[in-house]
């Protein structure tokens, strides 16, 4: 199990440091506000330890103990994936012990969508999880 940082902030975990310019961008574009004005309340994680591992490895890494051992009901992650497609889908993994619903990718200006509302319990995760296109990337509603 990786441990996440003690932190009110959504975690933004880099698993791929194969290209440093890519993550300071990533990282920029996190951070920018929306078009109305939103902002990720974000805090990003280097974690060697997930570099190189799978997707469904890197999940089983992080049991869902939300709320009763994190702070926060989802993490982010920036894998292989991400770094490697044209549009950068982080992974997104749910740490929400009482949601069954199973990780999505989602492009990066949707982080703060997805982290806004779940953090503030506005939305439940099943249901950006169930909005995801065919190919399994959550690109808004």
């Amino acid at each position: 199990m990786s441990e996440l940082p003690a932190t009110h902030c959504v975690p933004v975990v880099r698993a791929d440091f194969s290209d440093d310019q890519f993550w300071a961008q990533l990282k920029e574009e996190i951070t920018s506000p929306t078009e109305e004005g939103f902002l990720a309340n974000v805090e990003f994680v280097e974690d060697r330890t997930l570099e190189g591992l799978e997707e469904a490895v890197i999940v089983a890494g992080f049991p869902r103990a939300y709320p009763y051992h994190y702070r926060h009901p989802v993490l982010f992650v920036v894998d292989s994936v991400t770094v490697s497609s044209a549009e950068r889908p982080l992974l997104v993994v749910n740490l929400n012990e009482w949601d069954p619903s199973r990780p999505f990718r989602a492009v990066p200006r949707q982080v703060q969508s997805i982290e806004n509302n779940l953090s503030i319990a506005n939305m439940d995760f099943f249901e950006f999880a169930r909005s995801v296109d065919a190919d399994g990337v959550f690109r808004g509603f």
